[in-house]
């Protein structure tokens, strides 16, 4: 079983031969939401893909979005961080997560099923920063988010 395995939503394999692992990638937030169990992952897959049809770019970003969360745990936190992501499964459908990368651990457990979404392409700046203009694979979302808003934006964190 691969992770995207487990994704309802979205068809990353339409854009990459083979959709890479989530070794390595770089975590740019984690998002709880106020309403609900539910975390958001935003991150760079760790190699670009090989059916892009949308704008120019050297770096794939996306959220993966996690339902039911429970027993969450966060220790350190200076974004953004190289980190593993890996997922195993649990008795009753569910998930244990496990983001691990140099000062930062995140570990929880959630329902079997992933949401992935706000697929972008951008080039990233020199000092390895995702603040420049976003080609998203959606139209609409390209041009509601030229850039990745703040944090606190949740209509862009909290729905993928």
């Amino acid at each position: 079983m691969t992770w995207t395995d487990l994704v309802v939503n979205a068809d990353l394999q339409s854009q990459y031969d083979e959709v890479p692992d989530l070794t390595g990638v770089r975590l740019r937030s984690v998002h709880l939401d106020g309403w609900d169990s539910t975390v958001t992952l935003r991150l760079d897959l760790p190699r670009f893909p090989d059916h892009w049809q949308g704008g120019p770019g050297d770096t794939m970003q996306c959220h993966i979005q996690f339902y039911v969360v429970q027993e969450f745990l966060l220790e350190g936190w200076q974004p953004p961080v190289t980190a593993d992501v890996a997922l195993r499964a649990l008795p009753q459908n569910r998930l244990a997560v496990d983001v691990t990368g140099p000062g930062v651990t995140v570990s929880f457990t959630s329902h079997a099923s992933l949401k992935v979404g706000r697929i972008s392409v951008f080039t990233r700046d020199a000092d390895g920063n995702d603040s420049g203009r976003h080609h998203f694979s959606r139209p609409l979302e390209t041009k509601l988010y030229p850039t990745v808003p703040p944090t606190y934006v949740n209509t862009f964190y909290e729905r993928v």
